[in-house]
C-alpha cells in the first residue's frame, strides 16, 4: 500500500515536535490561538499566509534550504504560489518565462535541470542528454 501524501499540517506538526514545542507553547509563540494551530494540524483549516514566513522562521528554517521550500510548498492553497515566491511573478520577465517553457512542453527533469543550471550545479554523470 502507498505512503500517504505528506500534508502541511502533519508537516507543521511533526516540526513543531522536532523543536520541543508542545501546542500551546508554539500557538503562544506565533500569537495564534491554539485551537486554530491544531485545526492547521489536523488540515480543517489553511494557514493564514501572513503566518508562513513567521511560522517557518520560529521553527527554525533557514531560507534556501529544502526544508523552507517545502514548508512553504505544502502551505500554499491550491492553483496558487508559495508565498515566499509570490512577489515574483511581478517581474517583468516572469510571464514569458513560464509560458516559454509551457509552450517548450518542457518535462519535470527538464525544468530540474534549467533550474540547476541558473543555481550553477553541475548535472549528474549519468544524466541523459
Amino acid at each position: 500500500m502507498g505512503q500517504a501524501k505528506e500534508t502541511f499540517g502533519k508537516y507543521l506538526k511533526r516540526l513543531r515536535l522536532a523543536g520541543g514545542y508542545g501546542l500551546r507553547r508554539f500557538a503562544a509563540l506565533i500569537e495564534m490561538k491554539a485551537s486554530n494551530l491544531c485545526d492547521i494540524e489536523h488540515d480543517r483549516r489553511s494557514m493564514p499566509s501572513e503566518y508562513v514566513e513567521p511560522v517557518a522562521e520560529a521553527l527554525g528554517l533557514a531560507k534556501g534550504t529544502t526544508e523552507w521550500d517545502k514548508f512553504f510548498d505544502l502551505a500554499r492553497e491550491a492553483d496558487s504560489l508559495p508565498a515566499d515566491v509570490q512577489h515574483v511573478v511581478r517581474r517583468n520577465f516572469v510571464p514569458a518565462l513560464l509560458r516559454t517553457i509551457d509552450n517548450a512542453q518542457l518535462s519535470d527533469d527538464d525544468i530540474k535541470k534549467l533550474i540547476d543550471e541558473i543555481q550553477g550545479r553541475k548535472p549528474p554523470k549519468n544524466a541523459s542528454k
